[in-house]
């Protein structure tokens, strides 16, 4: 192979004199080229696939903080301050898809980006706790 590249760049005349009368590529240099342009789509693949996968996560912590910020949002405007506070001593209290749906909060065709399926056919899988630490209160998915 070492023979070839040499060959090949720097310019063996016996070679070169034969390429001047014959037309076309040798067995050898189309196994080369098709050897590289592999190569290079093998890494091209694997970068690509990294994109993607860095991509589908950022789908996905934007598809939750979206369910998280509107069941915070619906804590405070929807419930009244009687539920809020019984809420905050039981520690332990959730927020479901329909609420948020409901409340405007969110879309009703929302779709979970890792599975394609839509928030709504799946109501449960997708409820929101609602906790108070310090007295701060969070949100976050179940699932």
């Amino acid at each position: 192979m070492t023979l070839l590249f040499f060959y090949l760049f720097m310019g063996y005349n016996k070679i070169g004199e034969d390429m001047k009368n014959k037309k076309g590529f040798t067995l050898v240099e189309l196994i080369a080229t098709i050897t590289i342009m592999v190569l290079i789509g093998l890494v091209i693949a694997n970068n690509m696939t990294g994109i993607l996968s860095k991509q589908n996560d950022e789908n996905y912590n934007s598809f939750k903080k979206e369910l998280e910020d509107g069941a915070c949002v619906y804590v405070e405007t929807k419930w009244d301050s009687s539920k809020r506070n019984t809420c905050k001593q039981a520690n332990n209290c959730s927020v479901s898809v329909d609420e948020l749906i409901f409340g405007g909060l969110i879309a009703e065709d929302l779709k979970d980006p890792n599975t394609g399926e839509e928030i709504r056919n799946n109501k449960d899988k997708y409820r929101v706790n609602v906790r108070w630490v310090d007295n701060v209160k969070t949100c976050t998915v179940n699932g």
